[in-house]
């Protein structure tokens, strides 16, 4: 009886441990909100929650478990928590942004099919050897910064409005760090939340305020941020996340800002 039982245990020990095949494709077209609170100290407002929403399409292609993706970013909207202040990151700034393919993963857990990517990193108005582990520019001389939005400034351009008075331009370097962990939602759609970190430095600024780097971290609510992807048609373009935003948005339980 033992061999047959040892043989009983090595069976059922290969079985539970099988990989189950992923039920899903992913493959196609889909519309992203990506959802980043910080909490930010600002000149004269002082310490206010900013939440920054970011809306791109990602094109999908799925090979077994991995899925590959390719960004295009549509814009971003900036919410400061507070009518002192607005900041806007033009269309310019957006349309200059050439995001690296993104690779995720899927498994099979107790929740569901589970969608995973790891660190992904990305440096706005300069070129480093190393993207993740380089120092950030902090001159315009610097020969490692490039004028990425072709505005005739460093580095890349963002607008800010204080106390309706001063509107000005900050000229910035960015690096952007994120990984995402959510489940394929009986709705069709990817849910989860962000693990997320920025850097900035600031080149220069239109007005002296501005010329000074405002520190910020992540909200330390790691529920709050958040990211959705749903599918949409191949045809759709930026207008179909203008359109949603709002309704895309509730699901997360964000208001528009």
């Amino acid at each position: 009886m033992r061999p047959v039982a040892w043989a009983l245990l090595v069976v059922g020990a290969v079985s539970l441990s099988a990989v189950a095949p992923i039920a899903v494709d992913l493959s196609g077209r889909w519309a992203m909100v990506q959802v980043y609170p910080e909490i930010a100290t600002l000149p004269i407002v002082g310490e206010t929650l900013r939440t920054s929403i970011v809306a791109q399409l990602v094109d999908v292609v799925q090979t077994d478990s991995a899925v590959f993706m390719r960004d295009t970013y549509c814009f971003t909207l900036v919410g400061s928590g507070t009518a002192l202040l607005r900041t806007e990151v033009p269309e310019r700034f957006m349309a200059a942004l050439r995001p690296s393919p993104r690779t995720a993963h899927l498994s099979v857990s107790s929740t569901g099919v589970r969608f995973t990517q790891d660190e992904y990193v990305e440096v706005r108005g300069a070129c480093l050897a190393d993207s993740s582990l380089d120092a950030l520019p902090t001159s315009p001389d610097d020969p490692r910064v490039f004028d990425q939005d072709a505005d005739g400034f460093p580095g890349m351009s963002v607008r800010v409005r204080i106390l309706g008075f001063l509107d000005g331009t900050a000229y910035v370097i960015q690096r952007v760090r994120y990984s995402l962990d959510g489940v394929v939602t009986a709705a069709g759609t990817v849910r989860g939340t962000i693990r997320w970190a920025t850097e900035q430095t600031t080149l220069g600024a239109s007005t002296a305020l501005l010329r000074t780097n405002a520190p910020a971290h992540p909200h330390p609510d790691p529920s709050r941020s958040a990211f959705l992807m749903a599918r949409v048609d191949s045809s759709n373009g930026c207008d179909v996340l203008r359109q949603r935003l709002s309704e895309w948005l509730d699901v997360l339980g964000v208001p528009l800002p």
